[in-house]
C-alpha cells in the first residue's frame, strides 16, 4: 500500500496549556443552520471529529457549516485534530468545506503549494509554536511525514522547541505519536537528518526516556542505536532505565541493563579519508549558502554535468551538505550513481564505507573494516545501513557476503525495511536468493515506503514480478 495522506497520532497532555494561536481561515460553504435550531456545540462537533465520527460531523456541519473552522481550547483546529487522531476522511471532509488552510494544515494535507507560498511570504512560521505543539517540522513528526525534508529545506530547525509549544523537539515530540510504528518512522527520518537525540527536552525528558514511557523496546532500542546518552538525567534525577524500573516495566529494565550489548550508528569513516587513504582537511564553507551547498548535493544524486558545472566554479562545493545532513558524495553513493561518485572522489571527497560499498570498492571496504570492525553499523545518509548499499550500488552477493564475514546482519533494516524489500523493488532477485538462503527474513514489514508496512512478497506483488513472488513463498513468506 502507498502512503495514506495523514496518520494517526496524538499529542501531549501539556498541550491543554498553550495559549491559542490566531490562524485566518476562509470557508465556502454557505451557513445552513435551520431557521430556529439552536446552533450546534462546537465541543461535541470537535469530539466527533476526534473520534471518527464522519456521518454526525457531516449532519452538524449540515448545520451549521462555519464548525469547520472550529478550534480546540488551545487553538488545534477541527482539520489539525482529524489529522492528529489519524481520521482522513474526515480530514477529507473538512478539507472539502473550503477552508483555507494554515501552514501547519498545509503539510498535514500534503499541500505544498500551500506550504511554500506561506513559508516564503511569512518565514517567521517556520520558527513559530503552533498549537498543534511546535514548528510546522513538529507537526510533520506527530503524522509520520515522510516529507519532513521539506520543512527542513525551508528552514525549519531540527531541535527546535519554541516558547508557546510542548517544550520538545521534534524528535521528542515524535514520542506521542499513537503508534510506536509512526514514532520509529519519524524518530529514524528526525534523527538521520540532523537532529540531536540528546537535545535537551522540557523537565530533561529525552527522546530515550519518551521511549521508555512507550514501553516500546524497538524504539528503545533506536534511540540508543542513534546514541542517546543512556545515563542522562530528567529533572526528577531519573535516567531512562530507572524510570523503566518505576513503571514497573521489566522488559525494558533489562534492557537498558545490557545497553553495552546494543548496536550504535558509527559513522567514523565518514570525513576520515580520501580515496588515497589520506586524511580529509574540510575547507569551511560558511560564505556559502545553504541553497548553493543544496543545489550541488542535490544535483548529486543523478546529474554530473551540473555537478561539474557547479563545481567548476569553486572546487569547495565537493564538501557541500545539504538541510538533510547529506553530503554530496552520499548523494550518489545511496543512489549507486557510480560515475559521480567518481567525479567526487577525483576531487578530494571522503571514501566512507558506505560509499566504497555502493562503489563497489572491495579493498577499501576490507580497509575500513579490518581498520574498525564496528563500522559494520555505520549508516550513511537517511539512515541507510550499509547492507542496502550491495544493492544500491550494485555490487551484489559477493559485497553482501564480505560485509556479513565481517558481522553484518543479512536483515539489517531502517524502520524494518531490508535489503530483501529492496530487492523486490528493483527486481535483483540473484541477490534476493543469496540473501535467502543466507537466512534473510521474507516476513519482515518494512516501513520505508508505505506506513501501513509491507512485506518483501506484497512488493513483489505490486510490482507483477511472478518469479520473485514464487521464490518468496519457497522460502515462507
Amino acid at each position: 500500500m502507498q502512503f495514506s495522506r495523514r496518520q494517526a497520532c496524538t499529542t501531549l497532555g501539556a498541550l491543554l496549556s498553550l495559549p491559542a494561536f490566531s490562524a485566518a481561515r476562509t470557508i465556502a460553504r454557505p451557513n445552513r443552520r435551520r431557521p430556529g435550531a439552536g446552533a450546534p456545540d462546537p465541543a461535541a462537533f470537535l469530539e466527533a471529529v476526534k473520534r471518527g465520527d464522519l456521518e454526525r460531523v457531516r449532519e452538524l456541519l449540515a448545520e451549521d457549516a462555519t464548525l469547520a473552522t472550529a478550534k480546540d481550547d488551545v487553538g488545534r483546529s477541527a482539520f489539525v485534530l482529524a489529522n492528529v487522531h489519524g481520521r482522513e476522511d474526515v480530514a477529507a471532509e473538512l478539507q472539502a468545506t473550503g477552508i483555507t488552510l494554515d501552514i501547519v494544515e498545509a503539510v498535514m494535507a500534503e499541500d505544498w503549494g500551500r506550504f511554500n507560498a506561506l513559508a516564503t511570504a511569512h518565514p517567521e512560521l517556520l520558527r513559530r509554536a503552533h498549537p498543534v505543539g511546535g514548528t510546522p517540522l513538529y507537526a510533520a513528526a506527530l503524522v509520520a511525514s515522510r516529507d519532513s525534508w521539506r520543512m527542513r529545506s525551508k528552514g525549519c530547525e531540527p531541535d527546535a522547541a519554541p516558547d508557546g509549544g510542548t517544550g520538545y523537539t521534534p524528535a521528542r515530540g515524535a514520542m506521542e505519536c499513537v503508534t510506536g510504528t509512526w514514532a520509529r518512522i519519524s524518530v529514524a527520518d528526525l534523527c538521520a537528518n540532523g537532529s540531536d537525540v540528546n537535545a535537551r527536552q522540557r523537565g530533561g525528558s529525552s527522546v530515550l526516556h519518551g521511549a521508555v514511557l512507550r514501553r516500546d523496546p524497538l524504539l528503545v532500542r533506536l534511540a540508543i542505536r542513534k546514541g542517546a546518552a543512556v545515563d542522562a538525567k530528567d529533572d526528577e534525577g531519573r535516567t531512562a532505565r530507572a524510570l523503566a524500573d518505576e513503571l514497573g516495566w521489566e522488559a525494558g529494565e533489562r534492557l537498558l541493563a545490557g545497553h553495552a550489548s546494543l548496536p550504535r550508528d558509527n559513522r567514523a569513516s565518514r570525513f576520515a579519508l580520501d580515496a588515497n587513504r589520506e586524511p580529509i582537511v574540510r575547507p569551511d564553507l560558511s560564505d556559502v549558502s545553504r541553497d548553493v551547498q543544496g543545489a550541488v548535493t542535490g544535483s548529486s544524486h543523478t546529474q554530473l554535468d551540473k555537478v561539474r558545472e557547479l563545481v567548476s566554479k569553486d572546487e569547495r562545493l565537493v564538501f557541500s551538505i545539504s538541510t538533510d545532513d547529506e553530503l554530496a558524495i552520499e548523494a550518489c553513493a545511496h543512489i549507486g550513481t557510480r560515475d559521480i561518485i567518481r567525479y567526487h572522489l577525483d576531487h578530494g571527497a571522503p571514501l566512507s564505507l558506505p560509499t566504497a560499498v555502493s562503489a563497489g570498492d572491495f579493498e577499501s571496504v576490507e580497509f575500513w573494516l579490518q581498520r574498525d570492525a564496528t563500522l559494520i553499523h555505520e549508516r550513511g545518509a537517511h539512515d541507510f545501513p550499509v547492507m542496502w548499499y550491495t544493492l544500491l550500488g550494485g555490487a551484489g552477493h559477493e559485497m553482501a557476503e564480505l560485509l556479513t564475514m565481517y558481522g553484518a546482519s543479512v536483515d539489517q533494516e531502517s524502520t524494518g525495511t531490508t535489503t530483501l524489500h529492496w530487492c523486490m523493488l528493483r527486481g535483483d532477485l540473484d541477490l534476493a536468493k543469496w540473501l535467502l538462503e543466507n537466512g534473510a527474513d521474507p516476513t519482515a514489514v518494512g516501513y520505508n515506503w508505505s506506513r501501513d508496512g509491507e512485506t518483501p512478497l506484497q512488493i513483489a506483488q505490486q510490482r507483477g514480478n511472478a518469479k520473485a513472488q514464487a521464490m518468496l513463498r519457497a522460502a515462507g513468506a
